[in-house]
């Protein structure tokens, strides 16, 4: 085979092999792109079925088979949205709501990303906004109607669902106060927060993932 012939029958195999080359790792970089693109997308679910609760002594709770309502958490992309539905309640009242470590029969602290309690979150921003209350795991106050239902929600980028890390809530345990909490006051740094702050638990639920 002549010289010539031979040179650019290879320089057309090399020229063959790395465009093959070439879109393979194009295409596998668009699959890796498409993983990723849901995994970002994919949404993530939780649930909370609520219980009433009461005080047993010493910090123990006994928990009702009374049905209080339940809690769905939905996580899309890096948003969290909480939605709560409340049945069974004293009408016409307002209760607080708050995210805690430990279980129902012994809660433990407001959960607060894992930072101490005297790190507020009152001027961290969550979706561009203050968050505008003392702990991360401070929720909010649900208003319940004359026929004892009552729903709230709620959407964050502090929180997430199943990050195994310190923003998760999968575990923690979701508690419903007897009264409505000024969350604005206790942000007010002229607030002395020297008050014992009872607030009776009277419903709780874990927060446990629902599988897609």
């Amino acid at each position: 085979m002549p010289t010539i012939q031979k040179a650019t029958q290879m320089k057309m195999t090399k020229t063959k092999t790395f465009l093959t080359r070439t879109l393979a790792l194009l295409l596998l970089t668009s699959l890796i792109s498409c993983s990723d693109d849901e995994a970002l997308g994919k949404l993530k679910e939780a649930k909370v079925s609520l219980n009433g609760v009461r005080l047993f002594g010493g910090g123990v709770y006994t928990i009702s088979p009374e049905k209080k309502g339940e809690i769905i958490f939905t996580q899309s992309d890096s948003i969290v949205t909480i939605t709560i539905n409340l049945e069974g309640f004293t009408p016409n009242s307002i209760h607080a709501v708050h995210i805690h470590e430990g279980t129902c029969e012994e809660p433990g602290l407001h959960w607060n990303l894992g930072v101490p309690h005297k790190e507020t979150f009152c001027n961290t921003r969550s979706l561009g906004i203050p968050w505008s209350k003392p702990l991360a795991g401070d929720v909010g106050n649900v208003s319940v109607g004359q026929e004892g239902f009552g729903t709230f929600t709620l959407k964050t980028d502090l929180w997430r669902i199943g990050s195994d890390d310190d923003r998760d809530i999968l575990g923690k345990v979701v508690v419903i106060h007897d009264d409505y909490e000024d969350f604005i006051e206790e942000c007010d740094p002229s607030h002395g927060h020297v008050h014992s702050h009872v607030n009776t638990k009277i419903a709780c639920g874990m927060v446990e993932s629902i599988p897609r």
